[in-house]
């Protein structure tokens, strides 16, 4: 069997892609959140390397959540192949909410049916929260005119893929699936990878060493969840850990999470923290943040998909649908632990102790797991250049190096700050529309102003005639 480095290259003499098809990419770019930080950029790198980056170019990109104009539309279907939505749990209704879709992507049903290229949606997600009302309009007509257009609709786990057919209205078996492309990080940042990890054996050399992240929001706050005290028992569990030799590691993936580290920190519960978010140099340096730790300990999505991308065995509270539907994919969701069981606390306890004592087993059997993963991934992609162009090509991948890699993580940089620039120029157009419009306002105040000036200087000018006529008729008649 190949190593894992050597399995993403090419094999010679296999079909090759006719031609590179030219992508426009609906994404989000941000350092605010590492999930979507890798996300997009790591969805732009599996296609490009496809093929040896032959068969697709991500020639154009704008946030999924600005609103889709006709310029663009016009803009995309003279010069672009097709478009990407993905990938991310765009399913989500109150995230960027708008009446044009009914979730994340922000296009009308009209700018939807001027679209002439083929849609791929690729590894996106239903993030509704638990007990979350349902979708908004357009919801369903959206998306099921977005799945009559597309040529690939896939989406990243297989929870999301049940419960969005659930709103398809005919032929719902088009809905696929398409894992994330973070769970392949290992394929994509093969010499980030660590194919072993003794060095970190943790303080006592027996893989002791835990990775943590937690974020209980609003939203789960609405559903029930108990934030203080889901942090309290995590905390506690923690504490039991550090006192039998552990080491333990904060990985905060956005600001939010930063709560909960002041929990640990408050507690003395911290070794070392490695901050996922806020930092224009985060994009890859995350990646290889993670590559190192055996266990994490997790409530977002991607504090579970990226560091399993990257060998380490994934576990996570049961506050999102999303972390049931991976452990579940994983053939363990018993790694989603529901944080509001009486027994939480010791089943955590247990599960941390559990997969730390077979560690080595575990991580053998999840790279086997991430590499049929891997190959779905390459299928699907053959199976999209096959939908757009008639041709078939053999599924191969080259990541790229770390030099390409350092250029990726300029022109994200430069392409991030543009949009920021955009917004910017949009938001000063808004305000100056708004001032514009107060000055039009006014200026119809001031001339309606300026008619009541007339109407009652010469309703002074009539008064004062009149006055003068009345005097000159009481003088004539007046008494000599």
């Amino acid at each position: 069997m190949p190593t894992h480095a050597a399995a993403v290259r090419p094999t010679s003499g296999e079909p090759r892609p006719g031609r590179r098809l030219r992508l426009f990419h609906f994404d989000i770019k941000t350092y605010g959140n590492y999930g979507d930080t890798l996300l997009f950029e790591a969805v732009r790198e599996t296609f490009e390397g496809f093929a040896g980056g032959a068969a697709f170019e991500v020639a154009g990109s704008r946030s999924l959540r600005d609103p889709v104009g006709p310029r663009l539309v016009d803009h995309i279907n003279e010069h672009y192949d097709a478009v990407v939505v993905g990938g991310g749990g765009l399913f989500l209704r109150d995230t960027n909410a708008n009446a044009r879709s009914g979730w994340q992507w922000n296009i009308s049903l009209e700018q939807l049916r001027r679209l002439e290229v083929p849609i791929v949606v690729f590894a996106v997600g239903n993030n509704r929260f638990i007990d979350q009302e349902d979708f908004a309009e357009p919801f369903r007509e959206h998306l099921n005119l977005t799945l009559d257009k597309s040529v690939f609709f896939g989406l990243r786990n297989h929870g999301s893929v049940r419960t969005v057919r659930e709103y398809v209205d005919h032929d719902p078996e088009r809905v696929e699936y398409q894992p994330c492309p973070t769970t392949i990080s290992s394929y994509l940042f093969p010499d980030l990878y660590r194919e072993r990890l003794d060095g970190r054996a943790g303080p006592a050399g027996d893989g002791r060493v835990l990775a943590v992240e937690s974020i209980v929001g609003k939203r789960q706050i609405a559903a029930g969840f108990d934030r203080d005290r889901i942090y309290a028992d995590q905390a506690d569990v923690l504490a039991r850990l550090r006192g039998e030799g552990w080491e333990l590691v904060s990985v905060p993936h956005a600001r939010a999470d930063t709560l909960f580290g002041d929990v640990l920190r408050e507690r003395g519960l911290v070794d070392s923290e490695r901050v996922l978010w806020g930092s224009r140099d985060v994009l890859f340096r995350g990646v290889q943040d993670l590559a190192d730790l055996p266990v994490i300990l997790g409530t977002r999505g991607h504090a579970q998909m990226v560091p399993f991308g990257m060998g380490a065995i994934p576990l996570s509270l049961y506050v999102h649908h999303k972390t049931r539907y991976f452990a579940t994919d994983l053939g363990h969701p018993e790694w989603a632990l529901d944080p509001r069981a009486d027994t939480f606390t010791d089943d955590l306890y247990a599960t941390i102790h559990d997969v730390t004592e077979r560690r080595v087993a575990l991580r053998a059997e999840l790279a086997a797991t991430r590499r049929g993963l891997y190959d779905t991934t390459l299928a699907n992609l053959a199976t999209i250049y096959e939908r757009l162009t008639g041709v078939a090509v053999a599924p191969s991948f080259t990541p790229l190096t770390p030099k390409e890699r350092r250029l990726a993580a300029r022109t994200y940089d430069a392409s991030l700050e543009k949009a920021r620039a955009e917004e910017r120029l949009r938001t000063k157009d808004a305000e100056l529309g708004a001032k514009d419009a107060q000055i039009r306002t006014l200026g119809a105040e001031v001339e309606e102003s300026r008619a009541s000036l007339r109407d009652f200087r010469a309703s002074l000018a009539r008064g004062s005639l009149v006055s003068r006529a009345a005097n000159r008729a009481r003088r004539l008649v007046r008494p000599r």
